[in-house]
């Protein structure tokens, strides 16, 4: 496994300020991703986006784990149809 691509999990909660506890509870509930490699706890780097808005909706709007995962799921929704009504805007525009 390339471990340049993870970030270990006690420096991100460090470094972000948040209770390793919280990032537990987002796994459990299966709103974030945790890989254990070598017995150290990661996140890719990939999700770290993603991670802190979620962080984000819990710690400053304090939304629930179960409100999070309604807006994350309406934020896909949108930017699937965003990305369909760019797709259509395209084809007529080749009719034009």
């Amino acid at each position: 496994m390339n471990t340049q691509e993870l970030i270990i999990l006690d420096l991100f909660c460090k470094e972000c300020q948040v209770e390793p506890k919280l990032i537990e509870d987002l796994e459990n509930f299966g709103l974030i991703q945790i890989i254990l490699y070598n017995n150290n706890k990661y996140i890719h780097k990939e999700e770290l986006v993603y991670i802190e808005r979620v962080i984000r909706l819990h710690n400053e709007l304090h939304i629930n784990k179960e409100g999070i995962e309604i807006i994350l799921d309406l934020l896909n929704k949108l930017e699937d149809l965003k990305k369909q009504m760019k797709l259509l805007k395209n084809r007529l525009n080749l009719y034009e």
